[in-house]
């Protein structure tokens, strides 16, 4: 599922590879995951170019100058570069043919979504979002927790105690800095608080430097191989699976606890 890294490494590729390119026309091709008017919505890129690129949280933004392109890739959208007109993916939603080639929006499960919106920053206060999890520091981190209440898993995935964190990154930060996903956050220290903000931007830069192939990843990293019964990267135990907040964690019953 798409998360922060995913996000960002797409956001990389529109800014390496069409940054400054003009769009020529603009094909919507499944009007369910646009938010608005598709006929005001494809008038909007007539005589644009792209100015630059943006993201918060697991939100793409692409800024045509007098308006910004949000994209979310929800559970199994891709950004795709193609690099003749001819050229075509499996699940097109979203296709912006540009003087450099295409932009293709390719989602096969249609749960992501676009749209136009006046600009990031807009977007984020509207939404409520928190700050992006990629740049928070361990303490602005630890000061939205502060009087919070309920399981430290579940608020890690509060967009708007942090935004980009998703489920598969907030397992591994917890694994990373030895807390239960299940641990009251009442019940963790200061500093061991600060070292879980440390570790989930820790996680996400890693992820992003191997491209999200999680096989790169460095030993001792959980997403590894992420499965309930697996091996521990640490100590070797069985991994335990259990729904916390409605969804699934992934985690080591013998280095980070049960509780």
């Amino acid at each position: 599922m798409p998360e922060l890294p995913e996000v960002e490494v797409a956001r990389r590729l529109v800014e390496r590879e069409v940054v400054g390119a003009s769009v020529l026309v603009v094909e919507t091709l499944d009007e369910s995951m646009l938010e608005e008017d598709v006929r005001c919505f494809q008038d909007f890129f007539s005589g644009t170019s792209l100015q630059g690129t943006g993201r918060h949280g697991k939100h793409l933004f692409l800024d045509f100058g007098t308006g910004t392109l949000r994209i979310h890739l929800g559970m199994s959208g891709r950004v795709r570069f193609l690099s003749s007109w001819d050229d075509h993916t499996e699940h097109e939603r979203l296709r912006l043919l540009m003087d450099r080639g295409v932009l293709v929006l390719d989602d096969p499960r249609r749960l992501g979504s676009f749209g136009l919106v006046s600009s990031m920053a807009e977007f984020v206060d509207r939404n409520m979002l928190g700050p992006d999890a990629l740049t928070v520091s361990p303490y602005e981190f630890q000061n939205r927790l502060r009087g919070r209440r309920g399981r430290i898993k579940p608020l890690l995935l509060d967009q708007r105690v942090v935004a980009g964190v998703g489920n598969l990154y907030a397992d591994e930060a917890l694994f990373q800095a030895r807390l239960s996903p299940m641990a009251s956050i009442g019940g963790i220290s200061q500093g061991s608080m600060m070292e879980l903000g440390r570790q989930i931007s820790g996680v996400l830069r890693a992820s992003i430097e191997v491209g999200t192939d999680f096989a790169r990843l460095p030993p001792g990293y959980l997403l590894r191989q992420r499965m309930k019964g697996g091996p521990c990267p640490r100590c070797g135990a069985a991994l335990r699976a259990q729904r916390v907040g409605g969804r699934t964690a992934i985690f080591c019953p013998m280095c980070q606890g049960d509780a």
